[in-house]
């Protein structure tokens, strides 16, 4: 039996430590992991061409060898188009009909951590099919084969960036600040922003996988302020901010204030239902009501779903959807795309809209409706006991509002909403509330904290304020 971390098998992707004493995700733990796929690939009988890459971090060329060694091993090709961001290999795997795809990554992680993006024939692996490449493993059901290779693919960043490129029109030239957080999207945001005709300027876009200034997430607030302070000093029109490995983007306003994602989302939404009506469009539970409400209003479908950026990714490919978000700040483009999320082609369709128009990004942001939200309450409960306490404060709210439960209850109020639902990845609950005012969403979430008091387990989230 292989010795693997059964912990860093998550719902999404593989990841854990990859550095020190205590590394989980080790050189060897890479070459089982690929020869697990490669053997699924096989066994699946439907080709065995994959295509590898891997972002900046300290570890990631490494564990990018030792998973093309388990492909070959396996019997598959392996193409390796080096240090490039996720959505690259999504691309190459999406435009030139490979049967999978690996991006080593960390995303927005600290560095000693890093992991696998997987796909297979159009699709995220995750969730069963993550367990079953370790089931795999630790019972020692992998094949090896003959015919197995690893070819290097140069200049691979080339041919996706001149397609994106070709992609976008824009109406005028903008005046752009790009933060890569030192991650992989320096190596192609600013190239392509300039292709589309904008002005850019760079914050921390030579890649460093020490991450020396922030981490590379713009979702985080404070990893914005660098970004919102450089474009009120340069006066430009916009700032762009791309995660670790690039999947994900957000965005702040000529005024360097950030615009949240599902904002985003529903500004491309708007514009993308000009084009296309009444199409759907697919956001995760943790979105606020004005976003579904905006989709509704321009004549879309909104549809509601499960977080996390695999099952949305699989809801759209379901339903046809053209547009999916995520607060997380991943987009899925679908519209003349492969419906995954790309950070820089998001970006594009964000300044092409802004690029169309003469109002500066605070407008178009102040013409969307605002509620009052929390933060996000992630109170620790043990996992075998989040069912039960989900299944529990269900039945005492449900005659207090509409149910939806997709994911977890979320509860839509005369005057707001509220939802619980469990974490994927930590023995925690997720809850988040919003409100026409902030006594509406701090009532709602006291209403859920006096649902939550009959379960002990269930570590106590204050209640004096927001």
């Amino acid at each position: 039996m292989a010795d693997v971390s059964p912990k860093i098998f998550k719902k999404y992707d593989i990841r854990g430590k990859a550095e020190g004493a205590d590394a989980v995700v080790t050189p060897v733990v890479a070459r089982l992991v690929g020869l697990a796929f490669g053997t699924v690939l096989r066994r699946a009988g439907q080709g065995q061409r994959v295509v590898v890459g891997y972002d900046n971090r300290r570890s990631s060329e490494g564990l990018a060898q030792a998973l093309m060694d388990g492909l070959a091993a396996s019997g598959c090709a392996a193409v390796n188009v080096g240090l490039v961001s996720t959505p690259t290999v999504y691309w190459y795997e999406a435009s030139e009909g490979f049967n999978g795809g690996v991006i080593v990554t960390g995303s927005h992680l600290t560095p000693e951590q890093n992991g696998f993006k997987i796909r297979a024939l159009g699709q995220n692996v995750y969730g069963d099919a993550i367990v079953e490449l370790r089931e795999m493993i630790v019972k020692d059901d992998v094949e090896t084969a003959a015919g197995g290779s690893i070819e290097r693919r140069e200049g691979a960043r080339q041919p996706y960036i001149d397609d994106l490129a070709g992609r976008i029109r824009m109406g005028r030239a903008l005046k752009v600040v790009v933060d890569a957080g030192n991650g992989t999207g320096g190596l192609f945001g600013p190239e392509l922003l300039r292709r589309w005709g904008h002005t850019v300027d760079c914050l921390y876009c030579e890649p460093d996988g020490n991450y020396p200034n922030h981490q590379p997430d713009p979702q985080d607030a404070k990893n914005m302020q660098a970004l919102g302070e450089r474009v009120r000093a340069i006066g430009a029109d916009v700032g762009i901010a791309f995660d670790g490995d690039a999947d994900r983007m957000g965005a702040v306003d000529e005024q360097g204030n950030m615009i949240v994602a599902d904002r985003i989302l529903a500004l491309l939404a708007r514009d993308l239902l000009k084009r296309h009506a009444g199409a759907a469009v697919v956001a995760d539970v943790l979105s606020s009501q004005v976003l579904f409400d905006e989709v509704t209003a321009h004549g879309g479908e909104a549809v509601m779903w499960i977080s996390g950026h695999s099952l949305i990714k699989a809801k759209m490919a379901e339903i046809g959807a053209l547009l999916g978000g995520e607060m997380s700040g991943h987009i899925f483009l679908g519209e003349d795309y492969y419906g995954y999320d790309d950070g820089y082609l998001a970006a594009g369709r964000l300044l092409q809209l802004l690029a169309g128009g003469d109002e500066p990004l605070s407008a178009l942001n102040a013409s969307i409706p605002t509620l009052y939200s929390t933060p996000e309450y992630r109170p620790h409960c043990p996992d075998e006991a989040k069912q039960t306490v989900i299944d529990g404060v269900k039945a005492a709210l449900a005659d207090k509002g509409e149910v939806v439960d997709v994911d977890g209850v979320r509860i839509k109020f005369e005057r707001g909403w509220g939802l619980l639902r469990a974490s994927n990845t930590e023995p925690v609950l997720s809850l988040r509330f919003e409100g026409e005012t902030e006594a509406d969403a701090l009532g709602y979430r006291d209403l859920f904290v006096g649902a939550l008091a009959q379960f002990p387990m269930v570590e106590k989230i204050g209640t004096g304020g927001g």
